[in-house]
């Protein structure tokens, strides 16, 4: 007895020590406190859960999912422990582990089988498990349309899947519950947006600016809104205003350049100054450089515009555009072969009729509600 009393208080003294240097931030002593802990013969489930979740929480996803495994281990029958496990799994992309860890969890509660389906739903979706993922995403979001992050994952996956018209739907009806949520109303806007409906988008975007002024992610898709609207003064001014902000959403530098361009400015400075910005803060940003080309033409510096149509093409190899805009250049340099064959690149991704500029903005924003969640 007093053997088992001395391990019990043992592990409270290493959860404590645990907690203490998460709270200092001090990762690298929870670290080596963590197997520790996990050599305790006895430990609570409790004391499992409370030091699982603090790991989590300071994203030590290695030690909390060790810490779950050890819950799952030690309570086989408990829900819980497999649920956060499968999380720690899936944060650390063990996507497979962590989709079969929630499936063999034991049955639950009724608020808990719904919590399964969601996890499941949002694992299989990393797993391009679609049909199936949007199947298992929908029955949580019946279940629950409260739930924020039901409505999110449910309709960035329609989206994901060009189906713009189910997900307006899915984020109209988060919106009876979650009213002017700010992320909600970006995933609405973004689905009216990419499904055509333009102006639909521009009125949800105002909205939302008026609860979340410096939600700076909604001033990007308003001006590229507005600017295919053919409103390209507004977008130039939403960008503009974006651009104060303490950390802008780097797109604005860009529909900000575009916009001006739209409008004929010759302040090229202030957009060579943008594009150079979103450049450097945009992985593989093509459109950005098929922007700076048309700036540089326009300034009468044709090589740097040919220069900057290459980069573009080879960043994104199906940017039509770009490639009709170095036939043009490379036919005035002389070099016809070069010409011919931009022209027949041109001419093979324009029958695809592909809206690069959509086709990123899409991906942005998904990645961006995906990363931001609530």
């Amino acid at each position: 007895m007093e053997a088992l009393q001395a391990n019990v208080s043992s592990s409270r003294s290493l959860d404590a020590e645990i907690e203490q240097a998460l709270a200092n931030r001090d990762l690298e002593a929870a670290r080596v406190l963590v197997p520790k802990l996990l050599a305790e013969p006895s430990l609570s489930a409790d004391a499992l859960l409370h030091t699982g979740v603090n790991l989590a929480q300071h994203e030590m996803f290695a030690e909390a999912a060790a810490v779950f495994a050890r819950y799952v281990k030690d309570h086989p029958a408990v829900f819980e422990g497999y649920y956060n496990l499968a999380l720690a799994e899936l944060a650390l992309r063990r996507y497979p582990d962590a989709l079969a860890t929630i499936r063999k969890a034991p049955k639950a509660t009724p608020d808990q089988e719904v919590a399964r389906q969601y996890l499941q739903g949002k694992i299989e979706l990393t797993l391009g498990q679609k049909a199936q993922a949007e199947q298992d995403l929908s029955a949580a979001f019946t279940a629950a349309p409260q739930e924020e992050n039901y409505a999110l994952d449910l309709g960035l996956a329609y989206i994901r899947d060009w189906k713009y018209h189910s997900a307006k739907a899915v984020f109209d009806k988060a919106a009876q519950f979650q009213k002017d949520r700010p992320f909600n109303l970006l995933g609405l806007a973004l689905a009216e947006y990419l499904g055509g409906q333009n102006a639909e988008a521009i009125e949800t975007c105002h909205h939302a600016l008026s609860s979340h002024p410096d939600f700076s992610a909604v001033r990007v898709l308003l001006a590229f809104a507005l600017n295919m609207q053919g409103n390209s003064e507004e977008a130039a001014q939403i960008a503009a205003q974006g651009l104060r902000d303490p950390a802008p959403f780097p797109y604005l530098y860009y529909i900000h350049a575009v916009a001006l361009l739209k409008q004929q400015s010759t302040d090229y400075g202030i957009i060579l100054k943008d594009l150079g910005l979103a450049e450097r803060s945009i992985p593989n940003c093509s459109l950005c450089y098929l922007a700076q080309s048309k700036a540089y033409q326009k300034m009468g510096e044709a090589g740097a515009a040919t220069a900057d149509l290459e980069t573009a093409v080879r960043l994104d190899p199906e940017l039509a555009e770009a490639w009709y805009r170095l036939a043009s250049l490379y036919g005035q340099e002389g070099r016809q072969s070069e010409a011919q064959e931009a022209r027949r690149r041109f001419a093979a991704l324009k029958e695809r009729k592909a809206n690069r500029e959509a086709e990123t903005l899409r991906d942005v924003f998904v990645k961006a509600l995906g990363q931001n969640k609530p």
